[in-house]
């Protein structure tokens, strides 16, 4: 999942507005409807903003893991150490 209170808390910290993005920075209606409901965007668009704001991408947008998602990201994470012990 997506989340884009930081966006907000930036924007707001450089006193850049959704008008103003959308009309002086060409981000589409589109794109700001999917950051309000917190959907994708693309890593184009992420990097559009983190000019437009001067920022980081941390700055933007945080990755949150579902629960299954993080079940799936332990497994793989282990298995990768596991691999990496394996070649020590």
């Amino acid at each position: 999942m997506y989340n884009y209170d930081s966006l907000w808390r930036t924007m707001k910290e450089r006193r850049i507005t959704t008008y103003s993005l959308i009309n002086h920075y060409n981000i589409s209606s589109h794109t700001m409807s999917n950051i309000r409901h917190n959907e994708n965007i693309t890593v184009e668009t992420l990097h559009k903003l983190c000019q437009i704001l001067h920022c980081q991408a941390s700055d933007v947008v945080e990755i949150i893991f579902d629960e299954e998602e993080d079940v799936v990201y332990r497994e793989v994470k282990d298995k990768n150490q596991n691999r990496a012990d394996e070649n020590n």
